[in-house]
């Protein structure tokens, strides 16, 4: 089944499956398995960086690749068919880097997105707390006025690398001010940044998460990050372009669940013939094929959007939503007809892939936030 709608996402499949078999299956379920308590991969981050895969759609200027948005939803659709956590893992790298050369200085542009390109320094997503989720605006971390720089004080969870990151692009709220900054935090090993890895992930595993508490974190007034109170628009904007990334994600996960299923059904023989005979197992193929073949349309109608410099948020939304349900639908009916060899994970990769899709439904607002998104939109008119 053709997958392509442009000779370039080829080639870019081609990249990624040389680099998957010389450096993510061989360490794939190592890193999935490992015990409590879970180290980042850094040896593999940089070498996805190194691959030029973290800032495959960045601008050539400051180490990027300057590959289109079709492209690199590609790259991401790939990786996450190899593994999920590896895509995750490329994705928020891009993702906080993208923010800083999005809504930063040329001198901020400069002194950081080339390593975190490079996947030299760990880059982080600062944004959610415990009480605020998707909601930007309710922010509880404030930074203090201390002259020549701020002191931010406030607890995050759910940090995707916060556990590790040498960098933080950080949203809180200015003293006295109702709506929310970005501030960029390059020194993580000051005492007041206290940050550790959660345990006991359901999946992802590769791909850490952390919770942060930060205790009068000094941060000069020259790493405020684009204009202040902007913080929300500016997570905004950075939310709607990950929401993409997580529908190829979910894509890639969704194809290999389909990919699996077929070679099983065909070689699994039950009542003297292959499964793949009856009825019931192909109208579960068929489904799946389907479902994936919309939600595959849906995240490259986005991305030619993004590449057009159209308006994409709604249609991003809706991919996201769309794609992590295709992808809940097609790991479970290839649980179900992988049957006992599927949920035993020595047998066959479904039960990672079982661990690993349930996150897309909860990643950049959960999936009842995206059918929120949309439906204001629709009805608003």
């Amino acid at each position: 089944m053709d997958k392509n709608i442009d000779p370039r996402q080829q080639a870019i499949r081609e990249v990624v499956k040389d680099f998957a078999e010389k450096d993510i299956h061989p360490v794939s379920q190592e890193l999935d398995r490992a015990s409590e308590p879970r180290e980042f991969p850094k040896s593999l981050y940089e070498k996805l960086g190194a691959a030029g895969f973290i800032g495959m759609s960045l601008p050539k200027e400051f180490g990027g690749q300057g590959k289109s948005h079709l492209e690199y939803v590609t790259l991401i659709e790939e990786l996450s068919y190899h593994d999920a956590a590896v895509g995750l893992l490329c994705a928020v790298g891009e993702l906080a880097a993208s923010s800083i050369l999005r809504f930063g200085d040329d001198k901020q542009k400069k002194r950081y997105v080339p390593d975190c390109i490079t996947g030299g320094k760990v880059v982080a997503f600062v944004l959610t707390e415990s009480e605020t989720g998707s909601d930007a605006a309710m922010l509880k971390t404030v930074a203090v006025d201390k002259g020549d720089h701020y002191l931010v004080s406030g607890e995050k969870i759910f940090i995707q690398h916060g556990d590790v990151a040498d960098i933080g692009v950080v949203f809180c709220k200015m003293e006295n001010q109702s709506e929310p900054s970005a501030l960029i935090v390059d020194d993580t090993g000051q005492s007041g940044w206290q940050a550790r890895t959660l345990k006991n992930k359901m999946g992802m595993r590769a791909s850490t998460v952390g919770g942060i508490i930060l205790k009068e974190v000094k941060v000069p007034k020259e790493n405020v990050l684009g204009e202040p109170g902007r913080g929300a628009s500016f997570a905004a904007e950075a939310l709607d372009n990950a929401r993409i990334v997580v529908a190829a994600l979910s894509i890639g996960m969704a194809q290999r669940a389909l990919d699996e299923s077929a070679a099983y059904a065909k070689a699994r023989h039950a009542f003297g013939q292959p499964i793949a005979k009856l009825q019931a197992i192909q109208w579960m193929i068929a489904d799946m094929a389907t479902r994936l073949a919309a939600g595959r349309a849906m995240v490259y109608d986005v991305a030619r959007r993004q590449d057009a410099g159209e308006d994409y948020s709604i249609k991003g939304s809706m991919a996201r939503l769309f794609t992590a349900e295709t992808a809940n639908f097609c790991v479970d009916r290839a649980m179900q007809i992988h049957a006992g060899y599927g949920y035993i994970g020595e047998f066959s990769p479904i039960e990672k892939l079982y661990r690993d899709q349930r996150a897309l439904e909860l990643y950049e607002g959960s999936s009842e936030v995206q059918q929120l998104v949309i439906a204001d939109n629709v009805i608003g008119r």
